[in-house]
């Protein structure tokens, strides 16, 4: 992407900015889950539950998830602290509060 900022899930952010993201996305799998959590950090990520973040996640800049997978340009609003997840690409997106895992 050239622009120096990118817009998605009702926010614009700096065109570097970062997230995680997990193997499975990386290797091609739709993105089904989206974070937004409550310090800014961004995730993309499978659905899977379970992923070792040392082991299966890397952080990457969120354009080229973005590129992989533009469909994610059309995520609703989702605030800091909120999570969106669907059921399968294409799908309608469902936002609600990020789970307390404490």
């Amino acid at each position: 992407m050239e622009s120096s900022t990118i817009s998605f899930a009702g926010y614009t952010f700096d065109a570097d900015k970062g997230c995680f993201t997990c193997q499975h996305v990386m290797d091609g799998a739709p993105v089904l889950l989206f974070a937004h959590e409550s310090d800014g950090d961004l995730q993309f990520l499978c659905g899977a539950s379970g992923h070792d973040f040392d082991t299966q996640c890397r952080w990457l800049h969120a354009s080229h998830v973005l590129e992989w997978q533009p469909d994610l340009l059309f995520l609703p609003t989702v605030e800091m602290g909120f999570e969106a997840e669907r059921t399968r690409a294409g799908a309608p997106w469902s936002v609600s509060p990020i789970p307390d895992y404490d």
